[in-house]
């Protein structure tokens, strides 16, 4: 099983599952729950470059005046996404503000922070730039503690979703 298989079964089974548990409705990577006053949204974004991901969420109202939204090219309500609103908060991820789903390796460079650089499992470690050590060694068990994470971080991300429900429904 290569790591994004890895990664993609360990998330739907312990973090997309529980959501549709709650309500979501929706396939990888769009989730949203329709409520009385909005609809929430929840959409995984994949790194372009593959090996990491984050999470973003967000709220639409459609009855109210600011919506939270823009309808683009005929779109329709009932498929907005987290992408087509105005305001969301996105989950901090663990490294830089993803997680990652492959070995990745750290160094700092002065001035400008820490440094990652992720490799796939067809990457032979040696290819690594002098002065990396290695911070995570992706397997089943990093994948548990990533979907652990996500979990954690949605807990404050539905606080956030909650608190700007309110204050949209009550304006």
């Amino acid at each position: 099983m290569t790591n994004i298989q890895l990664m993609r079964k360990c998330l739907e089974t312990k973090v997309i599952q529980p959501l549709i548990d709650q309500g979501y409705i929706g396939k990888y990577p769009h989730f949203k729950r329709e409520k009385e006053n909005c609809i929430e949204l929840i959409t995984f974004q994949t790194n372009k470059y593959g090996g990491s991901f984050t999470v973003e969420v967000s709220a639409v109202f459609p009855n109210k005046e600011n919506k939270n939204y823009v309808l683009y090219n005929d779109k329709e309500i009932k498929d907005l996404n987290v992408w087509d609103t105005n305001i969301r908060y996105r989950l901090k991820g663990m490294y830089d503000g993803w997680f990652y789903y492959r070995d990745l390796y750290s160094k700092y460079i002065f001035g400008f922070g820490k440094d990652y650089i992720d490799i796939s499992e067809n990457t032979p470690p040696e290819s690594v730039p002098a002065g990396y050590k290695l911070v995570q060694k992706f397997d089943e068990n990093t994948a548990n503690q990533i979907c652990q994470e996500v979990n954690k971080q949605l807990i404050k991300a539905f606080k956030w979703m909650q608190r700007f429900e309110n204050k949209q429904i009550n304006t």
